[in-house]
């Protein structure tokens, strides 16, 4: 059984990877302006969000209903574990080798948005030319990562599934009744 979990656990974490990694590339492709916009960065969010509950309940169902709050940590962190990896490797392999010019086309983008956006809430030109920059270095892990990003990343990526799979495990776990109806 134990063995079994975990398979649908990491499963669940490649479907999850998987259509997250999909989305980010059409997206990439179709409406580069989005990836620009804050206002996408929620809806990912939310999306993904979305998507780690329907697969957390579907592990749960496949499971047998009720696992205990261990089974549901490991299992939730696993499935996230993986769905993390495959959308550090993807992403990686992506922007580094099919697409290497993505870095300077997303920061223009994002340069021309947070600018805009800046100016209409009144900020002066020299916190602007000073804030931009430092946005666009933190980006530059993301689409131009070095090997050293790619393991900070990792890292920083495992803390948050960590948590995230606490909440979860705490929020779905379903402990087996004790005695059954004596009503059937």
């Amino acid at each position: 059984m134990e063995s079994n979990s975990n398979q649908l656990a990491i499963n669940n974490g490649l479907y999850i990877g998987g259509i997250s990694t999909i989305l980010g590339i059409l997206v990439y492709y179709v409406s580069p302006d989005l990836m620009g916009a804050t206002s996408f960065g929620i809806i990912m969010m939310l999306l993904s969000l979305a998507l780690y509950i329907f697969f957390t309940i579907d592990l749960r169902k496949k499971v047998g209903g009720f696992w205990s709050f261990r089974e549901a940590l490991k299992g939730i962190f696993l499935m996230s574990f993986i769905a993390g990896l495959v959308s550090i490797v993807v992403n990686f392999v992506f922007y580094k080798f099919i697409e290497p010019g993505a870095y300077e086309k997303i920061s223009e983008i994002v340069t021309q948005n947070l600018s805009t956006t800046y100016e209409k809430l009144g900020m002066d030109q020299a916190t602007i030319d000073k804030t931009i920059p430092e946005v666009l270095e933190k980006m530059k892990a993301q689409f131009d990562p070095s090997f050293t990003d790619v393991l900070k990343n990792l890292g920083i990526a495992v803390l948050i599934q960590f948590v995230m799979s606490l909440i979860f495990a705490a929020i779905f776990k379903k402990e087996q009744p004790i005695f059954t109806s004596t009503e059937e």
